[in-house]
C-alpha cells in the first residue's frame, strides 16, 4: 500500500522518557518516518535529550530535537501537535495551541485488546476548550496500525552479521535477549544451559546486570563471553534502531519487551517471546493474552500451546525447562508461522501513514 500526503508543514511531537527506551524508541521511529516518508518537518520535544540523541544517531534533516524542561519557554505551537503515550502537554503550550487553533492528537500505547477499536480516533473535549484526539496503534484495520518503514524489507534483505561487528554461529541457535527485571532470567539460563542444541545468546549491555545476577558472576562488560554448558552468552553494545532491526532479523529467536522491540520482532518475521511491561492487578497479562489471541489465530493447536505456554510463563515468572524444550521442538513451525504473520500484517497501512491520513482529514474538515 502507498499514500502520498500533500503537506510540508512543521509538527510538534512530545515525548517523556518513562521506560528508558520504549517511549523514545517509538517516538523517534514515528518522527523519523513522518519526516523521511511524508516530508513533514518535526520538532521532537523530549525530557531526556541525551537519550534521544543516542537514538537519533546521525539524525534527520527534517527533525529538530528540542529539550523539554519545566521552564521551557514555548514561543509558539505547531499547527499539528502529537502527544505520545498521554505524556501531558505543558499548560503554557496548551495556551499557545488555543490561540493558534492547533490540532491535538495523542498517540497512545499499543494493545490488541478489543476495546481499542471503539476508542481509536475519538475526540475528547478538554476543560480548557481544546479538543484532544486519541489515536491507538493496533493490529486491525479498525485501529491506527503499527509502525513500519517502507525501507524495512530492503534493510532486512541486506542484513549481515558483519554489519553488527559479529559473526555467524554455525551449528548454534542464536537468540537475542531484551527483558525487564521481573523476567525469570535465572530459570531461562538454567533451561538454556541444558538445551538439547547449542545456543548463543546476545545480551545488550543494559540487560547485562540482570544476567550477571542470574549467573552469579561479577559485573559483565561489552564484549564479555561466558560459556555455560550448551549456552554461550555474549554482551553486545547499545545498537542504533537500524542495527537492532538487523539483529532481530538475523537471530533465530528473539526475547523482546515493552512496545518498540516487540513490534520490531514481529516485523523481523522470526520466532519471538514478548514480555509486556508489568502493571498492577496483572493488567499486563490481559494485554498479553489479547495479543496471543490475535498472533496465534492461524496457528495449529500444538504450536499455539507451545507459544502460549512459553509467553505466559515468561511473563508470570513460572518459566521451566519444559517451556524451552517445547519451543525448541516447535521452532521450525514457529518460524513459518512468524513469517506468515508478518506477511499478513503487512497488508495493512502502517501507523505513520494512518496518522497522516487522519490528520489531513481533520484539517480538511476544519476548512
Amino acid at each position: 500500500m502507498s499514500f502520498q500526503p500533500q503537506t510540508t508543514q512543521t509538527w510538534d511531537l512530545f515525548c517523556k522518557v518513562v521506560d528508558n527506551f520504549g517511549d523514545i524508541g517509538v517516538s523517534w521511529r514515528l518522527a523519523h518516518q513522518l519526516a523521511a516518508e511524508h516530508g513533514i518537518y518535526i520538532r521532537l520535544w523530549v525530557d531526556d535529550l541525551a537519550l534521544a540523541q543516542q537514538f537519533a544517531g546521525a539524525g534527520h534533516a527534517h527533525i529538530q530535537l528540542q529539550h523539554w524542561a519545566e521552564n521551557t519557554d514555548f514561543s509558539q505551537a505547531a499547527p499539528v501537535v502529537i502527544e505520545t503515550f498521554s505524556c501531558g502537554l505543558p499548560d503554557a503550550y496548551q495556551q499557545r495551541m488555543r490561540k493558534q487553533a492547533s490540532l491535538w492528537v495523542n498517540v497512545d500505547y499499543l494493545s490488541a485488546e478489543r476495546w481499542v477499536e471503539s476508542f481509536h480516533a475519538q475526540p475528547s473535549p478538554q476543560a480548557n476548550g481544546l479538543l484532544r484526539h486519541f489515536f491507538y496503534p493496533g493490529f486491525t484495520s479498525g485501529t491506527g496500525g503499527l509502525l513500519r518503514e517502507a525501507s524495512l524489507p530492503a534493510l532486512q534483505a541486506q542484513a549481515r552479521w558483519s554489519d553488527l561487528g559479529l559473526t555467524a554461529a554455525p551449528g548454534r541457535l542464536t537468540l537475542s535477549l531484551f527483558c525487564y527485571a521481573h523476567a525469570p532470567l535465572a530459570a531461562l539460563v538454567d533451561s538454556l544451559q541444558a538445551s538439547a542444541v547449542p545456543v548463543r545468546v546476545l545480551v545488550p549491555h543494559t540487560v547485562a546486570p540482570l544476567l550477571a545476577k542470574a549467573l552469579d558472576t561479577p559485573v559483565l562488560q561489552v564484549g564479555d563471553r561466558l560459556q555455560r554448558q550448551q549456552c554461550e552468552f555474549l554482551v553486545i553494545p547499545f545498537l542504533s534502531q537500524t542495527d537492532y532491526d538487523r539483529l532481530l532479523y538475523l537471530c533465530d529467536l528473539n526475547f523482546v519487551r515493552g512496545e518498540d522491540s516487540w513490534i520490531r520482532a514481529l516485523w523481523a518475521g522470526k520466532p519471538m517471546i514478548w514480555l509486556p511491561y508489568q502493571q498492577s492487578e496483572d493488567a499486563h497479562l490481559l494485554k498479553l493474552n489479547a495479543f496471543m489471541a490475535h498472533y496465534l489465530l492461524a496457528a495449529d493447536p500444538g504450536l499455539s500451546d507451545a507459544i502460549h505456554n512459553a509467553m505466559l510463563a515468561w511473563a508470570q515468572g513460572t518459566w521451566q525447562a519444559q517451556h524451552w524444550q517445547a519451543l525448541l521442538a516447535a521452532l521450525p513451525q514457529f518460524a513459518l508461522h512468524a513469517s506468515a504473520f508478518k506477511v499478513r500484517q503487512s497488508q495493512q497501512y502502517d501507523l505513520a501513514t494512518n496518522l497522516v491520513i487522519f490528520i489531513e482529514k481533520c484539517l480538511t474538515h476544519r476548512v
